[in-house]
């Protein structure tokens, strides 16, 4: 018999909550990103969100999947940002760090590839059992699966 899998449901408000914390957090540690880049699909909403707590525009997303059926598989980044980031800060955001290796494989990849001067990591939630690689910041720490707002059950 499968174990089940304990579940929290977040609602929008609960989300936006999140989101005006994460800001908060990031501004309260004086480092101001000169861009932020959102990891496909589940960084997107909280990538709006934080562009518009910060008020800029200087946005772009990466495209990578680690999860399929709620089990994390191996991870596949299927497209970059062409983009100059070269000598900017960077935050790099996502929805949730479980393993934390997404955020710290892509890290690596923009390190690397984009010369950064600096780049930093969000995510919303962490995996507060599992997580090996830590985001720079986050708000909620927990060992049950998240349900986002823009999450269905045919994901």
């Amino acid at each position: 018999m499968k174990a089940k899998i304990r579940t929290t449901d977040l609602s929008w408000k609960q989300l936006e909550r999140l989101v005006r914390k994460l800001a908060s957090k990031i501004r309260e540690s004086g480092w101001k990103p000169q861009c932020l880049i959102g990891i496909t699909v589940g960084g997107i909403i909280p990538l709006a969100l934080l562009a518009d707590e910060f008020g800029t525009k200087n946005i772009a997303t990466v495209s990578a999947r680690s999860y399929s059926k709620k089990r994390q598989g191996k991870l596949r980044i299927t497209s970059l940002p062409e983009i100059d980031l070269r000598g900017k800060r960077v935050l790099l955001v996502d929805e949730i760090a479980d393993r934390g290796t997404t955020l710290k494989r892509i890290s690596g990849i923009f390190m690397r590839r984009y010369k950064v001067r600096e780049l930093r990591t969000a995510a919303l939630v962490v995996n507060k059992k599992k997580c090996k690689h830590w985001p720079d910041y986050h708000v909620l720490e927990t060992d049950k699966w998240i349900v986002f707002p823009w999450d269905n059950e045919h994901s």
